[in-house]
C-alpha cells in the first residue's frame, strides 16, 4: 500500500511528538486538534476543519479514551465517502473498538487498532511498542509506515492491541505499587536508596519500575515522567473489567485500580503516576 497523506487527529502530549517523526520519514502530515496550535517548524500543516481530511491515505486517531475516537468519526463520517485506512493510536476500551469496527466494516472502511507504549521519552526517538490489532493483511501493508513510531507487533484480531495495551498497563502498575512499597520499605529500614537500587536491579525483583523510574522521577522527586495517573487509571479500568469478564472473579487487578483510583483522588491536580509514591509513603 502506499501511502503518502497522512492525517492526524491529537496532538497532544504523545502526538505532538509522534507526528513530527511522520514528517521526518517524508510523508505530508495533515494534524488536527481542538486545544493545540501546530508549530510549524514541525512540517506538520494544520487544518481547521476535520472534513479536509477524508481523502487521505491514512487518518491517525491518538485521543484520550476510545469514546472519543468514536465521536470523532462520526464527524468524518457525516456525509462523507471515506476511503482512508483509520488506525486508533490511543488508549481505547477494546469493547468500544469492536462496535465501532462493526459500524465501520459496513460501510467498507479500514480500520485497525494500534495503541503504543513506551512514554513520551521514546515517541520522541521513535521506539515505541506498537500493538496493532485487526486485518493482519491490511497490518502488513501500513507495518513500513507505522514503523516510523516504533517496533509494530501483530496482537490479533480488531480490538486485540487495545487489550493488550490495557492488560500491559495493568502489570506495570502492579509492578509500580510493589515497587513502591518496597522502596518505601527499605528506606524505613534504613537501606539507601542508591542500595536498594543496585540490589533490586541485579535480582530477580527488577522490573520497568526499579529499572526506568525510581532513580529518575522518585528518588529525585522530580515526579515528571509526562505519563498522567488519570490515564494509567482508565487503563487499569479497562484491564480489571476484561479481567473479570474473561478470566476471574475477585482479581488482584481489583485492588490496583481501586489504590490508583483512591491516589487520584488524594493527590488531585492531574498528578503524574509516579507520584502515587507520595500517597504510598504516608
Amino acid at each position: 500500500m502506499k501511502i503518502k497523506n497522512v492525517g492526524f487527529i491529537g496532538l497532544g502530549a504523545m502526538g505532538s511528538v509522534m507526528a513530527p517523526l511522520i514528517v521526518k520519514a517524508g510523508y505530508n502530515v495533515f494534524g488536527y486538534d481542538i486545544h493545540t496550535k501546530i508549530d510549524k517548524s514541525s512540517g506538520i500543516k494544520q487544518i481547521s476543519d476535520i472534513r479536509d481530511l477524508i481523502n487521505l491515505d491514512v487518518i491517525i486517531f491518538m485521543l484520550p479514551d476510545g469514546k472519543i475516537v468514536s465521536d470523532v468519526t462520526d464527524k468524518l463520517l457525516h456525509n462523507n465517502n471515506i476511503k482512508s485506512v483509520l488506525i486508533d493510536m490511543s488508549s481505547s476500551d477494546p469493547r468500544d473498538t469492536k462496535r465501532l469496527g462493526k459500524k465501520l466494516k459496513n460501510k467498507n472502511i479500514k480500520f485497525l487498532d494500534a495503541p503504543v507504549s513506551g512514554g513520551v521519552s521514546r515517541a520522541k526517538i521513535g521506539e515505541l511498542m506498537i500493538m496493532a490489532g485487526g486485518d493482519q493483511n491490511l497490518i502488513e501493508r501500513v507495518q513500513e509506515f507505522l514503523s516510523v513510531m516504533g517496533k509494530v507487533q501483530f496482537a490479533g484480531p480488531l480490538g486485540s492491541g487495545h487489550a493488550i495495551k490495557a492488560l500491559n498497563n495493568y502489570v506495570s502498575a502492579a509492578g509500580l505499587i510493589a515497587s513502591f512499597e518496597a522502596l518505601a520499605t527499605a528506606r524505613s529500614f534504613g537501606i539507601e536508596p542508591d542500595n536498594f537500587l543496585k540490589i533490586i536491579n541485579g535480582a530477580t525483583g527488577k522490573n520497568n519500575t526499579t529499572e526506568v523510574k525510581l532513580d529518575k522521577f522518585v528518588i529525585s522527586e522530580k515526579f515528571n515522567s509526562g505519563f498522567a495517573l488519570d490515564l494509567m487509571v482508565k487503563d487499569v479500568s479497562i484491564a480489571d473489567s476484561l479481567i473479570k469478564d474473561l478470566s476471574a472473579d475477585n482479581p488482584l487487578s481489583e485492588n490496583v485500580s481501586n489504590y490508583l483510583s483512591k491516589s487520584l483522588v488524594e493527590l488531585g491536580e492531574n498528578p503524574d503516576h509516579t507520584e502515587v509514591y507520595k500517597v504510598l509513603k504516608k
